[in-house]
């Protein structure tokens, strides 16, 4: 500053005109505008995380409420998956047919290619052919038997995890209701007594993991039971698709209201 002063006043006759420069200079400074980022506040960030979120939670909600009523609303084919299928068991039949049990149901293989059976379109995990010819197939949602023209028929709903065939006793290994025993070729079924005295035998000695525990926590089988944990599934599928759909709502009247303001 000194040496501009010491400048100005050896040239007297610009001095007016550099005083007026350096005045302005001193009154309107360079300013450098350096890049800002936006700011958000947490409601913005909340907003705009919930919108994302939407469909994500609607698709969890709705996924859960068809998942706990898996027996009811699981065996309606709504497509057909490009992926391979997983076998669960393989039948050679005394006249030479051959079956096979998957994942997504039963079929009848032929020289060059497999024939889907039509009753059989759900999970089949055991085929079985008794002496008289006819086959048993058990799986996910119960077990048929196959008649005359290859018609079946059910004679059983509910899990099964196993079959066992002893003369005119049928036995069924099955989730909900541990073992059942056929006396009339499926007609009418009951719990094997013996079996589950044994069962009874195990109450409270049985360990009880923390892996285990948490699932049936998050199923709602820790809090209700195994008969009622689907009103649990229920409670929380419709929470969230009511948040989900409230949001949107929410959402959208906030957008109107803006632009009513403009």
């Amino acid at each position: 500053m000194q040496f501009l002063m010491s400048y100005i006043d050896s040239n007297e006759s610009d001095s007016n005109s550099y005083s007026t420069l350096l005045l302005c200079a001193m009154k309107n400074p360079i300013r450098i505008k350096l890049p800002t980022f936006p700011s958000f506040s947490a409601r913005v960030l909340h907003n705009w995380f919930s919108i994302a979120l939407v469909l994500p939670l609607f698709i969890v909600g709705m996924s859960t409420f068809f998942m706990s009523h898996e027996e009811a609303l699981g065996q309606y084919v709504i497509g057909y998956s490009s992926e391979a299928a997983e076998i669960r068991d393989l039948l050679t039949t005394t006249d030479g047919r051959t079956f096979l049990a998957t994942k997504e149901g039963a079929y009848q293989a032929t020289e060059n290619t497999l024939i889907p059976i039509e009753a059989l379109s759900s999970e089949i995990r055991m085929l079985e052919q008794l002496n008289d010819g006819r086959i048993l197939a058990a799986g996910k949602y119960g077990l048929w038997i196959s008649e005359s023209e290859g018609a079946w028929v059910k004679r059983y709903s509910g899990d099964i995890h196993g079959v066992q065939i002893e003369a005119q006793l049928w036995y069924l290994i099955t989730k909900r209701q541990g073992v059942v025993i056929s006396r009339d070729q499926g007609l009418s079924w009951q719990k094997e007594p013996q079996v589950d005295q044994l069962l009874s035998s195990l109450e409270g000695k049985r360990p009880l993991m923390l892996g285990d525990f948490m699932k049936d926590l998050h199923t709602g089988e820790a809090l209700l039971g195994k008969k009622y944990e689907w009103i649990w599934a229920d409670i929380l599928a419709f929470v969230l698709v009511l948040l989900s759909l409230t949001g949107v709502y929410m959402w959208w009247k906030s957008q109107k209201r803006k632009q009513a303001l403009l």
